[in-house]
């Protein structure tokens, strides 16, 4: 008979970034039935999920809750300010959180596994697109909190190392949708690009009055995003003018196999990097787990240190240094309802949270170099 290990979902399925958590829900549940249907396992895993529903404190007392219920290993939360949220309890309860989501850097915990990008994995390579491609006026927007304030921070001290200009720096309030005000400044503006950090239901509403307003003037507006995933495109909706560009470790485009066989497994759900986060680290601890033969997280960590794990991803190194993944990187375009890549970094990139090993020299030389005009083809 197998024994079976306690795990916890913490993922919010309500509330403004309810369609992040729900396609990261549906990358846990499948990566667990695919993980409890192997008999190769002598465990299986029996999962809780709570929802904290996006208010900040029911992520606190979620965590305690699986913890004082046996719970040792947490799988979710989305954003910057819910991980932060429950840190201290993970360090009081000798708990794990594996973290799947893109985040801001500048942080290492013990108690926390960062499966998602950091910028130097995706807002940098993202800039040095944007700026070789766009031009170098910059609009830098975001949600006011950690995410939004640290991901612009980032961004306006590498363009200017890169002599590009930020125009204006913008902070918006989680679910706050009137942007008319804003959107007229912009149009007077005209800037090359506009860095977008806000989430959930702003950024749809943004994305949505920017497009309307750059159609009826006939602008086409390049907006860059670390976040928006496949998951939201039904929440985006139709643009018309805008030219959506995005950057990640995934994109349903870079592994048409995988996400077929989800499809074909599971029924037509969106394969974004928020679901295939969440399948990764439940795959990456159920084989830690068949190794160890104990859920302790020290020897969890350790083995997932000295294991690199194949991945669709690719093959995923955890830094005992920082606790981050190597992550591959790819930039792709909203085209017809779909991301279509136009650039991947040539291999995976090591996390540097800290951006102490990132080397911003390139950017040095963008200070004389005009922007490559690339033709596009609209059908």
């Amino acid at each position: 008979m197998r024994r079976t290990i306690e795990v916890g979902l913490l993922l919010s399925t309500e509330g403004t970034y309810k369609s992040v958590g729900r396609n990261a829900l549906a990358g846990a549940t499948h990566a667990l039935a695919q993980i409890n249907g192997n008999p190769s396992y002598d465990f299986v895993l029996r999962a809780t999920h709570l929802n904290p529903r996006g208010v900040l404190h029911r992520y606190s007392e979620g965590a305690v809750e699986l913890m004082q219920s046996g719970v040792r290993h947490i799988f979710g939360t989305t954003t910057s300010a819910s991980r932060k949220e429950i840190i201290p309890d993970l360090e009081q309860n000798a708990g794990l959180l594996w973290y799947a989501c893109p985040y801001e850097g500048f942080e290492s915990s013990e108690h926390v596994l960062y499966l998602g990008g950091c910028p130097n994995q995706t807002l940098i390579p993202l800039l040095r697109y944007a700026l070789q491609t766009f031009g170098k006026r910059a609009v830098l927007l975001g949600s006011n909190y950690s995410w939004g304030w640290e991901s612009n921070r980032v961004a306006r001290e590498v363009l200017e190392v890169a002599g590009a200009e930020v125009l204006l720096e913008r902070y918006i309030h989680l679910d706050a949708t009137p942007f008319s005000e804003l959107i007229q400044t912009l149009l007077a503006e005209r800037p090359a690009f506009i860095l977008n950090n806000l989430i959930g239901k702003s950024s749809y509403a943004f994305l949505q009055q920017l497009d309307a307003a750059c159609n009826s003037v006939g602008w086409s507006l390049p907006v860059l995003s670390c976040n928006l995933t496949e998951a939201e495109l039904s929440d985006v909706g139709d643009l018309r003018s805008l030219r959506v560009l995005s950057c990640g470790p995934f994109f349903e485009e870079v592994a048409p196999a995988f996400s077929q066989q989800q499809h074909m497994l599971h029924g037509v759900c969106s394969i974004s990097h928020f679901y295939t986060g969440m399948y990764v680290a439940l795959h990456l601890f159920a084989r830690a787990l068949e190794q160890c033969g104990s859920d302790d997280p020290d020897r969890i960590c350790r083995y997932v240190y000295d294991h690199p794990q194949d991945s669709v991803f690719g093959s995923l190194a955890i830094a005992e240094r920082n606790n981050h993944s190597s992550q591959p990187c790819h930039i792709a375009e909203l085209r017809a309802g779909r991301f279509v890549v136009l650039h991947s970094e040539a291999r995976p990139l090591p996390a540097d949270p800290y951006l102490t090993a990132t080397d911003l020299s390139e950017f040095q030389r963008l200070r004389a170099v005009a922007p490559v005009p690339r033709l596009r083809i609209v059908k």
